[in-house]
Order: structure tokens, then C-alpha cells, then sequence
């Protein structure tokens, strides 16, 4: 009971991590049953070894353990993941040391009534690290990206305002954006612009690289894949095939994510046999979930 309730508070904390957030049902019942099967290992401990250091010490084992195996895939997070655990496990190895036996029941049926404990962490531990990779799709890298932002934009459109929001659509398949950048009349833009685009993001499985699929009002249709990623705060899409375009231009977006709430993403384009050359800069801060 104890690495239940410790477990489920330990999922609840992720909501301090706004790109867990999409994920909190799977971390939730993750950490819940992961806690309660380090409470079951301890609890085995207690009924044959009675002393508090060894089972403390055997629970942080226990916790690091099984935190360990719902850390796969997750490198960014894994100290996160795992350190709370492991302080469950000190906890519940704590507290099934000092929880006395019934010394009134032989010591067959105390051995005994164990068995059924260790039969639900045999099958709950693999579940307790599978519930948690449910969050780990090929989507993930995108998870900071989901929900409602808004900022600034310079470069060569000159200077904007720009809102935006992401949203996973189709059971969570794709991630859905749509932008939309105001440029008023000034100096490199007299008559001023007004800019909207709507994309998606999915993941190729046959060549296992994100792509992302972006219409633009102005006609265009850009085809990008993602580049070899070097830093999980970083995402770097390059384009496959622009459509209303002369042939040999490319595009590159890349999304840089500086806080939490806070990213940057810069436009670049290049002509045919050029270096790609900055075409506008944006500053965009997180204001919220998706309203649908």
C-alpha cells in the first residue's frame, strides 16, 4: 500500500515536466504499479530478514531496478525516473521492517503467504515498465512541442507577431500545427503580410525518421525529414521536395527548445547550388494546453 500511494505521487510529479504532460495517464499508472511492486519485493525482504539497513538498502536496489526498466528509451529523463524511485524503494524497505509479523502464525504459513505477492511481481513488474514506454512513441521527440504558443518573428518578412498551436490528431498518429504570422506594413514589408500554415508530423516507419508535411497559404507545399539528431533539444527538418517552386530550392526548419516553455525556431531557404541564408527568426512561448 505504501509503494502504491508513493508510486502514484511520484507519477503525479511528472506534470511538473510540460512535455510529460501528453504522457501522464501511462506515467501514473506506471509509477503506481512499479511502486507497488518495490513495496511486494520489500515486503518479501521483511518476512525473512529483519533488519531495517538491509532492507532499506535492498528497496533502493529494488527501486533502481525497476525505474531502471521503465527508463529505457528515455535518456533525457532517466535520473528523473529513477532517483524517485529508488527513494520509494528506501520507504517501502523502511516501513515493511518496521511493520512487526504475527509471531501467532507458524512460520510455514507466514513463508507461504508470500507466494501469492511474488506472483503479482513476477507479472506487474514487465507491466509497470511497459506502461511507462506506452509515452515513449516515435512521436516523442516532438512532446515539447504540444500546446498553444506565441511570440515574435524577425528577418526578411521584417518584423511580426506569431500564434501557434500543436496537437496530436488521428489517435495520436501525427502532430498537427497550425501557425499563423502577422506581419503589419513597416519599412521591409509596406504593405504588410499576413502568413498561415498548417502542418504534420509523423513517423516514417520504413526508414524510422520523422517527416513533416507543411502546407502554406502562399501555395506552397514543403516535404521535410528529420536530420540526424545530436541534442534532444534540438530538432533539425530539412526538405525532400518543395511543390510551386523552381526546382533545386531547399528549406530547412530547425526547433530549438531553450526552457520548458520556451523555444526557438529558425526558417532558412536556399537556391538552387547556394547555401541555405536565414529567412526569419522566432521566439515563441509556451501560453497554455491545447483548447481541443
Amino acid at each position: 500500500m505504501v509503494g502504491g500511494v508513493l508510486g502514484l505521487l511520484d507519477g503525479l510529479s511528472a506534470w511538473a515536466y510540460p512535455e510529460a504532460r501528453a504522457m501522464m495517464t501511462a506515467i501514473v499508472i506506471g509509477s503506481t504499479v512499479k511502486g507497488i511492486v518495490t513495496g511486494v519485493l520489500a515486503a518479501l525482504v521483511a518476512s525473512r530478514v529483519h533488519s531495517i539497513p538491509v532492507g532499506v538498502a535492498l528497496g533502493v536496489v529494488f527501486g533502481g531496478v525497476l525505474s531502471t526498466l521503465a527508463a529505457q528509451g528515455q535518456a533525457d529523463h532517466y535520473w528523473t525516473i529513477v532517483l524517485p524511485g529508488m527513494l520509494v524503494g528506501a520507504i517501502t524497505g523502511f516501513v515493511t521492517q518496521r511493520r512487526p509479523r504475527d509471531s501467532t502464525l507458524p512460520a510455514s504459513r507466514q513463508n507461504t503467504s508470500v507466494l501469492p505477492l511474488l506472483v503479482v511481481a513476477m507479472f506487474c513488474g514487465p507491466a509497470a515498465a511497459g506502461a511507462q514506454e506506452t509515452g515513449a512513441s516515435p512521436l516523442s521527440p516532438l512532446d515539447f512541442l504540444v500546446g498553444r504558443w506565441e511570440g515574435t518573428s524577425e528577418g526578411q518578412p521584417g518584423s511580426g507577431t506569431v500564434q501557434r498551436e500543436y496537437a496530436r490528431v488521428l489517435g495520436s498518429r501525427f502532430l498537427q500545427v497550425r501557425n499563423v504570422s502577422t506581419y503589419p506594413p513597416q519599412a521591409k514589408n509596406p504593405k504588410g503580410e499576413k502568413h498561415e500554415d498548417i502542418g504534420f508530423f509523423g513517423f516514417d516507419q520504413t526508414r524510422k525518421r520523422l517527416v513533416f508535411r507543411q502546407f502554406h497559404s502562399e501555395g506552397f507545399v514543403n516535404e521535410y525529414v528529420a536530420d540526424s539528431q545530436q541534442d534532444a533539444n534540438v530538432l533539425v527538418f530539412v526538405t525532400e521536395a518543395i511543390e510551386n517552386i523552381p526546382p533545386g530550392w531547399r528549406a530547412r526548419e530547425t526547433y530549438t527548445l531553450i526552457r520548458p516553455d520556451e523555444m526557438e525556431e529558425r526558417f532558412e531557404l536556399a537556391e538552387p547550388d547556394k547555401e541555405y541564408e536565414l529567412y526569419s527568426r522566432t521566439l515563441l512561448r509556451r501560453i497554455g494546453p491545447v483548447l481541443h
